[in-house]
């Protein structure tokens, strides 16, 4: 019955702030249509965002302390995500959505240079996202791409962004060899890469 409001865009009887237990991990829902009408293939699938209320394991953004070739380039994308992609799928089976999203593939002096459409499903947060603002990150449109609005949970609760239990990675670009991250206890600053922290992506489900 809910993913038939999802589907038909009322979303009726769901609300920012709500969630789902599933196999152990509570998903919060953050935004209604978040990504809806973006996309350089527009999305056009009414759909609800979900961030997990903690962190769901410890990873590295890259093993040395290097942003070479972005967010796109390093380790948590290419396989650092993986364990959040299987768990994920298997919780929300059939119903992940995968879009476009404009992701950061270019360093140079310091600063996200570079970007491009990819398919995307299971990421990290950028700093807009989670902090409705630019902090730490250096690059502009890079590292933000079509996310560039604070998700509506954070808005509303920003109890609900800090998480005592770990320091988690955002995917912003901060400098040749840092990434952005969101304190336990609640600041926010960049990191070097090889640092391993909290993994907390954002993804979104449909019919």
């Amino acid at each position: 019955e809910q993913y038939a409001r999802i589907a038909d865009g009322t979303f009726e009887d769901m609300y920012i702030g709500d969630y789902w237990t599933i196999n152990g991990t509570t998903y919060l829902i953050a935004a209604f249509n978040y990504y809806y009408n973006t996309g350089d293939t527009r999305l056009i699938t009414n759909h609800i965002t979900l961030v997990p209320a903690g962190h769901l394991y410890m990873h590295r953004m890259n093993p040395t302390n290097t942003a070479e070739g972005g967010y796109v380039g390093s380790e948590m994308y290419t396989t650092g995500l993986d364990q959040a992609k299987t768990k994920i799928h298997a919780d929300f089976s059939g119903h992940v959505i995968t879009h476009r999203r404009y992701l950061c593939n270019a360093v140079a002096d310091g600063q996200a240079s570079g970007g491009a459409w990819f398919d995307s499903d299971v990421e990290l947060m950028n700093e807009v996202m989670a902090l409705g603002s630019v902090v730490n990150g250096a690059g502009g449109l890079y590292n933000i791409g079509a996310e560039k609005s604070q998700l509506p949970l954070f808005a509303l609760r920003p109890d609900l962004l800090t998480i005592r239990a770990a320091t988690c990675w955002l995917r912003d670009v901060c400098s040749a060899t840092h990434f952005a991250y969101l304190h336990g206890t609640g600041y926010t600053g960049a990191y070097g890469a090889g640092i391993v922290i909290g993994v907390r992506p954002v993804f979104s489900i449909s019919a």
